[in-house]
């Protein structure tokens, strides 16, 4: 059987990462920018046949907010940065990867410099190989992300085999790789991930952490709460109540989660899809419309807040993004 294969790159710079939804194939994320400095991001897949394999490279604090494909079983990993990034808001340890599966949520949040890769098989596929490895399936987490602790260097063996895959294909570009390589490539890759998960010890829980997993269950629906009222100054301690927690272990759970403020994350999310709108405007886009459409109701206050965010007036970003 024929195996094509598809080689893209693709480099986003100053406010482009906040456009960049179609960062995992098949899934949707947004990103949210945490500063003014200067921000580049590289995003490279790679399509063997019915598998997907991505790397997004940030040199900037990001956070990523959305949902894997539906369609398939995704295994993630950190080639850099794990010590500074938080998945659902779990910390990474050495040597671990993750399991995602069809259609969970993620929330990814890097302090700094990061690089994360994705493996996007198909779970008949995959079980496939295990089984003849192991004589069983592998027992995968169904509802949320798992963190699976690899024997040592398994983490660092898997990003080499990724990196060497997309170098290749990116020097045989333009014309592309051979069907029998492509071939022979994706094999390999179901065999060295099929591999890692069958030494690996893959957690009964389907969770990364019952603690983690409320917290980032809690931060999300805290988003929805707050972001479905039209007021930014939304009364915290509302959405505290609303949430069945004392605005005081709010507060700490937040800070411990994801490092700031539940005001500062909101505003952050505000401003952010102020940002996106701003970027690709209609033809009758006013500032003010933003404004009010993200729960700012005085321009001034709206304007500070994203200067102070995106080092310019949102009239500058609306002018520049105009034809």
């Amino acid at each position: 059987m024929q195996t094509d294969s598809t080689y893209l790159r693709h480099t986003y710079s100053g406010f482009g990462p906040s456009q960049a939804f179609d960062v995992v194939s098949g899934g949707r994320f947004e990103h949210r920018l945490l500063s003014s400095k200067l921000a580049n991001m590289v995003h490279q897949r790679l399509t063997l046949g019915d598998i997907v394999i991505e790397t997004g490279c940030y040199d900037f604090p990001v956070i990523a907010n959305g949902c894997m494909p539906r369609n398939s079983v995704c295994i993630g990993l950190m080639a850099d940065g794990a010590e500074i990034t938080r998945v659902n808001t779990a910390s990474i340890h050495a040597d671990e990867i993750q399991i995602y599966p069809r259609g969970a949520e993620l929330l990814y949040h890097a302090a700094g410099t990061s690089r994360w890769i994705n493996f996007n098989v198909p779970e008949g596929r995959l079980q496939k190989v295990a089984t003849v490895r192991r004589g069983r399936p592998l027992k995968l987490p169904t509802r949320s992300a798992a963190s699976v602790p690899l024997k040592r260097g398994g983490r660092a063996a898997l990003a080499l085999l990724v990196d060497d895959a997309m170098s290749l294909a990116r020097s045989l570009e333009p014309d592309g790789m051979a069907p029998d390589l492509a071939r022979e490539m994706s094999d390999a890759m179901v065999d060295a991930y099929a591999s890692a998960l069958c030494d690996a010890q893959i957690p009964t829980t389907a969770s990364t952490s019952s603690t983690a997993d409320r917290h980032h269950r809690l931060i999300l629906a805290c988003e929805r709460l707050a972001m479905s009222s039209d007021e930014t100054d939304l009364a915290l301690v509302q959405v505290a109540e609303r949430s069945g927690y004392s605005l005081r272990s709010l507060q700490l759970i937040f800070r411990r989660s994801v490092g700031m403020t539940p005001g500062r994350w909101f505003m952050n999310i505000r401003l952010n899809g102020a940002l996106r709108d701003l970027l690709t405007p209609t033809e009758d886009c006013s500032v003010t419309d933003v404004a009010r459409k993200w729960g700012f109701h005085h321009l001034s206050r709206f304007a500070y807040h994203y200067r102070t965010m995106f080092g310019e007036l949102p009239s500058e970003t609306l002018r520049r993004a105009r034809p």
